[in-house]
């Protein structure tokens, strides 16, 4: 009875445990979960209702369908019980020995009937089992029951009393059917209401794979514009770069291979270490069990001895006051029967206890005759007792105290008190106690008289560690101090009524991206059968996500890595749901482990429980950013020019990146990691075709190097763009452009003079002037003048800077752009020219720019 009661207090909970569980699962990854969850319900619904049949079947279907389903400790522990419960010994005993192998450790294990469990030994032990009647379900039995109500309505008829018995009989089994119906109207609205979820989730499901679809093909679309833009700026080098590509998708591929392979190695030496240290926590636990106990057996030891100890100085003391009683009951023998052979007797024991005293002379004519005899009988004291524990509850609730009532009848023939004895752990603070005095503690009962009874309580506490429906036996014992070998004893049983307090935590999100929002579900279960007061809820995050939404559910920060939820009060069966939402944080790496871990105490009890989420990785996000030194620059043909690049990997996995440039207006270029960033190739800086591995956040310099061609034209304009391509991904990629601008000086000289017929004698004038249409600055400008030996100079404005017979030189250091400079010459014409002579005078003009060129 104490079992079934039990069950009928236990199973109402596991099953809102699953409920609950299963409505938490809502994605499409855990289908599995739900539908075996819905399997598992409909079998232990049908074991509720007794139909055995049914729900060994459905838990066959459950454990067949679903071999690794998270249900299957519970799926085989309740078809054990429904084989048991139909009659079917051998399958009950099998499917309880093949639960206890797979879960040894599993606390249902302490709810099973003694009688299933001693056929589980029988089992084990080789013997055959009678396996009972086939299984018939509920609905084939309430067939057979109608057709037997219909056939006992017939015979009714033969007497009216039959009749009546009859009817009534019909009575309750039509109130049985209507039952069966309103039963089976109740699942078959429960199937359809789960049929409407699993359609809604299919429904959710389709929706989404569509938008993933979508958004799959819009990013298939960017991609070929992306790829298009690209193969259009590279069509000179086309033919390179896809030798360049084939070869780094070959080394890619190797790569990849390799970090998988290293991840998998990582994984698996990271599970080992984890299986390690468990295995070492549960040593240690052991470990610290076992000094616990042994601790207690010595504090056991301890406390008996001292008892023992306390037992031997009131025996003692007892043995004083008995030897006084003795003394006092031998005299008074002597003084009520002074000429007795009980007097003499008195005295002689009086003589053995060291007290002589003198028997007063037998009165004349008392003796007896010769032929006389005297039989003396006297009657010992013999020990007898009857212990009894008094009916109560059996289900006591943990952490408080407990009493447990009994009654001692001293069944013997003369005055005996008793020791009380209890077998219990020191733990449970077991002790004795009287009904007239409940709040003083006794080891022994008080001397009582023939059947005179004692009334009193076993009063201990149950350890605060105790698990809900934990079964406790231990015995008691009483034993009578005038004759230590008549004792009884019998045995304490107790079920504990504990709260259990689980933590379900989980997150839908198990590939965050950095920058995502992640949403962990919890739901706080209370499965034990007593209210869980003052409960402290303490989750801790990683340092890689950061709480953003947390104050509506009632948490406050504790620490920079946990909230925490303070004096929770949670019920029997109840279930406390919250929702918490984290930021991935922008740095973190790809392959990171999230775990979040829930630790339930309850204050009250000192009971801590440790609870971890569903594991979720961090996915790999691979970008990058391209900045350059300069949006414009401003070149001198012919100059030797470097322009910076500076990439940064803003993605989260280390990794190179493969480079292509593109140069428009130069004649060479060259490309090489500025590892100084002084902007000038060293001889330890090699040509590169790609940069890296960098880790996230990590930038490098690199410089694409130019030669531009000394014909470039005032004005005119280049490019150079640098593409920085992602070696694991090779649709993402970031380019930088500089645009080169180039400058030079271009100067034109402009002669304004007179050209004619000159006599001799006659002077001759013209205006020379040089202006610099170049954007850049003419450095070295020389004007060199030459006539023949016909003219001779008369004057210069400005001085010439240099003269000989037949030159003039005029020389300026610097002419700026747009900047002009005239210059006025006058000639005469010698007499000694002869008649039709052709006279030329030649203007030469040359200068530098600022590297030195010559124009």
């Amino acid at each position: 009875m104490n079992a079934l009661k039990l069950y009928r207090n236990i199973l109402p909970r596991l099953l809102l445990v699953l409920v609950i569980i299963s409505s938490l699962i809502v994605t499409s990854a855990f289908c599995q979960e739900t539908e075996d969850s819905l399997v598992f319900i409909a079998g232990f619904n049908a074991y509720q209702q007794k139909d055995y049949a049914s729900s060994v079947e459905k838990m066959n279907e459950l454990l067949k369908t679903y071999p690794d389903t998270p249900l299957r400790d519970m799926a085989l522990f309740w078809l054990s019980i429904s084989y048991y419960k139909a009659g079917n010994q051998h399958e009950a005993a099998r499917l309880l020995s093949q639960f206890s192998k797979e879960y040894p450790d599993n606390p249902l294990k302490t709810t099973v009937e003694d009688e299933l469990l001693s056929l589980t030994a029988r089992y084990e032990s080789g013997e055959k089992l009678p396996t009972g009647l086939p299984l018939v379900k509920k609905s084939d039995r309430l067939v057979v029951q109608k057709a037997k109500t219909e056939s006992s309505v017939v015979a009714a008829a033969k007497t009216e009393e039959t009749t009546r018995v009859a009817v009534t009989a019909e009575s309750e089994q039509i109130a049985e059917l209507k039952q069966a119906e309103q039963n089976a109207a109740a699942e078959k609205k429960e199937q359809e209401h789960t049929a409407a979820l699993k359609a809604e989730q299919e429904r959710i499901d389709t929706a989404r794979k569509q938008v993933a679809v979508a958004a799959k093909a819009e990013q298939a679309r960017l991609a070929s514009l992306e790829q298009e833009t690209m193969r259009a700026a590279a069509v000179a080098e086309s033919a390179r770069i896809a030798a360049e590509k084939a070869e780094g998708e070959k080394i890619a591929t190797a790569k990849a291979e390799e970090t998988r392979l290293a991840l998998a190695a990582a994984e698996s030496a990271r599970l080992a270490s984890i299986k390690s240290e468990e295995e070492r926590k549960t040593a240690e636990r052991v470990a610290v069990e076992e000094e616990n106990r042994r601790q207690a057996v010595l504090k056991a030891e301890e406390k008996k001895i001292a008892e023992q100890k306390i037992a031997e100085e009131k025996i003692r003391t007892e043995k004083l006051e008995y030897r006084e009683k003795a003394i006092s009951q031998y005299k008074s023998v002597i003084d009520k029967f002074p000429a007795s052979t009980a007097a003499a007797t008195a005295a002689a024991k009086l003589r053995e206890l060291g007290v002589t005293v003198a028997l007063p002379s037998r009165p004349a004519g008392s003796a007896l005759p010769d032929n006389a005899q005297v039989l003396r009988l006297e009657v010992a004291q013999f020990a007898g007792l009857e212990f009894n524990l008094l009916p109560g509850s059996d289900v006591f609730i943990v952490d408080r105290p407990v009493s447990i009532p009994f009654e001692i009848v001293n069944r013997g023939n003369g005055k005996d008190s008793f020791s009380l004895e209890s077998a219990f752990p020191p733990d449970f603070q077991a002790g004795f106690a009287s009904a007239s005095a409940p709040g003083t503690s006794i080891n022994q009962t008080p001397g009582l008289a023939p059947g005179e009874i004692f009334k009193g309580f076993i009063k201990l506490v149950i350890p605060s560690a105790s698990m809900d429906a934990l079964r406790i036996i231990h015995p008691v014992k009483v034993v009578s101090r005038l004759m230590p070998e008549a004792s009884q004893s019998r045995e304490v049983k107790l079920v504990v009524s504990a709260p259990l307090l689980r933590a379900v935590l989980r997150t839908e999100k198990i590939r965050p991206l950095p920058g995502d929002k992640v949403v962990y579900s919890i739901a706080i279960l209370n499965a034990g059968s007593a209210a869980a007061q003052d409960v402290t809820f303490r989750l801790g995050f990683p340092q890689q996500l950061e709480p953003v939404n947390f104050t509506p559910a009632g948490f406050i920060q504790d620490t920079k890595s946990s909230l925490i939820l303070e004096r929770l009060q949670v019920k029997s069966g109840e279930s406390r749901e919250f929702s918490i939402t984290f930021q991935l944080k922008g740095d973190s790496l790809a392959g990171q482990e999230l775990l979040t871990r829930a630790g339930l105490t309850n204050n009250k009890l000192g009971t801590t429980a440790t609870f971890v989420s569903n594991i979720a990785n961090v996915e790999s996000q691979r970008s990058m950013i391209v900045r350059t030194g300069s949006d414009r620059m401003v070149v001198i043909p012919g100059q030797v020019v470097a322009v910076p690049f500076v990439v940064i990997n803003t993605g989260n996995v280390r990794e190179k990146f493969k480079i292509t440039s593109v140069v428009s207006g130069a004649v060479d270029r060259a490309v090489f990691n500025d590892s100084n960033r002084d902007g000038f190739r060293q001889e330890s800086e090699k040509l590169i075709d790609e940069i890296g591995p960098l880790a996230p956040g990590e930038e490098a310099s690199v410089v694409v190097e130019i030669k531009s061609p000394n014909s470039a034209v005032d004005a005119s304009q280049g490019t150079v763009q640098a593409t920085f391509v992602s070696e694991g991904d090779t649709t993402r990629s970031a380019s930088g452009v500089t645009q080169l601008i180039y400058s030079r000086p271009v100067l034109k000289m402009v002669m304004n003079g007179r050209d004619g017929r000159l006599k001799p004698g006659d002077v001759a004038s013209f205006d020379l002037t040089i202006a610099n249409g170049g954007s850049n600055l003419a450095r070295i400008v020389e004007l060199q003048s030459v006539w023949p030996k016909e003219l001779e100079l008369v004057a210069a404005d400005p001085a010439a800077t240099a003269a000989s017979n037949g030159t003039i030189i005029w020389r300026f250091k610097e002419v700026g752009a747009a900047e002009k400079r005239s210059i006025k010459v006058s000639f005469r014409v010698k007499s000694a020219a002869g008649v039709g002579t052709a006279i030329q005078v030649k203007n030469i003009l040359t200068y530098e720019d600022q590297l030195g060129n010559r124009y």
